[in-house]
């Protein structure tokens, strides 16, 4: 569907914008030459939501900064262009910018993407991990699916500009009938499966699984990226290290509140899960995640690994859980991780300082 004259003049001026200005229902309709009442339709159909957060007093708020905003983002969105939806199966190529290659087996799925193992043609047969968007429509709104489709993207390519023996290695990037997909190194196995497997993790092994995030989180913060999704299922065991993977595709704000708002978030929902890791910020709005956010996250997976239980977000604010028995400075860090406050969080440094000095890793 083509975009019409006001719609490209709305483009073009949000990409002239920053984030956080403050904006007039006059201002927008000068630059498109909308009428009032078409503005009002374009609101209610949802096709300027990941752009325009509407206000009272007919203003708006801009929601992103211009320099993120892409195109084909915009089209998809303006025009609310979906994804066919495709099955995928043992065999099935994907064509990436770098090579091709055939998925195996399935591996895991989200809210947003399907994981498949999948084995590289050319040079060599190696086993690499692919993972397809195939968003959940009945858990995600409408509206924000091309704002997930473009984070998605996001996430491949900035991953393969990443490089650190302790964050995922991205290796490719390309479509299947209009559905990104992005291709990983393969891990072992995620800590959450660990934990499944084993129930309990030993806490000298659980304060080497934290130390490695810690170093992989240290690198991407001074990347000015916090990863915003920390948790077990997104730290990945290899041979050699544990590595961080996963960038924080999906925010707590593009779940349906018809879903979110009917008591049906649970641990066991893999889809909400990273509810219980959020910090009291991220949860009242996720873009005030941090880098103390990852901190706070990091906090609530360690007592995981050590008890195999998740406190709720309402007992870590009431000071009603049991801190698990570990050695006697590594149990205040520990608290201090989970600090309501993110300026009352230790910095990465002083995590993995104490870690290494506990346990002479």
């Amino acid at each position: 569907m083509a975009l019409s004259r006001g719609a490209k003049k709305l483009f073009e001026w949000l990409k002239q914008q920053r984030a956080g200005t403050i904006v007039s229902y006059k201002d927008v309709m000068d630059v498109t030459g909308w009428s009032e009442v078409s503005l009002t339709t374009y609101i209610g159909k949802n096709k300027v939501a990941p752009f325009l957060q509407k206000l009272g007093d007919q203003r708006f708020k801009l929601i992103m900064d211009g320099n993120e905003i892409t195109e084909s983002f915009f089209d998809e969105t303006f025009t609310q262009t979906t994804p066919r939806q495709v099955k995928l199966s043992s065999g099935e190529p994907l064509q990436g910018q770098v090579n091709e290659y055939k998925l195996v087996e399935p591996l895991g799925n989200g809210a947003v993407g399907h994981v498949w193992s999948a084995q590289t043609q050319l040079p060599g047969f190696t086993l690499v991990a692919a993972k397809v968007m195939l968003p959940r429509q009945d858990l995600l709104q409408g509206s924000k699916l091309p704002n997930v489709r473009e984070r998605f993207r996001r996430e491949a390519r900035n991953g393969r500009e990443l490089n650190h023996p302790n964050v995922v290695k991205y290796i490719d990037v390309g479509e299947i009938q209009q559905n990104p997909f992005l291709v990983m190194e393969l891990a072992n196995r995620s800590i959450a499966d660990k934990l499944c497997d084993s129930g309990l993790i030993p806490e000298e092994e659980a304060a080497e699984i934290i130390l490695n995030a810690a170093i992989g989180l240290d690198f991407l913060h001074s990347k000015e990226c916090p990863h915003r999704d920390i948790k077990p299922a997104n730290l990945l065991e290899f041979s050699d290290a544990i590595k961080l993977g996963d960038l924080g595709i999906v925010k707590w704000s593009d779940f349906d509140p018809n879903f979110t708002g009917g008591g049906t978030i649970t641990l066991e929902s893999m889809q909400l899960g990273s509810w219980f890791y959020m910090a009291p910020e991220q949860q009242e709005s996720p873009h005030n995640a941090v880098k103390a956010s990852d901190i706070y996250a990091l906090g609530v997976t360690w007592i995981q690994l050590l008890t195999g239980k998740v406190p709720s977000p309402q007992a870590i604010g009431a000071g009603r859980y049991q801190l698990p028995e570990v050695r006697s400075g590594v149990a205040e860090l520990l608290a201090n991780m989970l600090r309501y406050n993110p300026t009352d969080r230790p910095s990465l440094i002083d995590i993995q300082g104490t870690i290494q000095r506990s346990y002479l890793i």
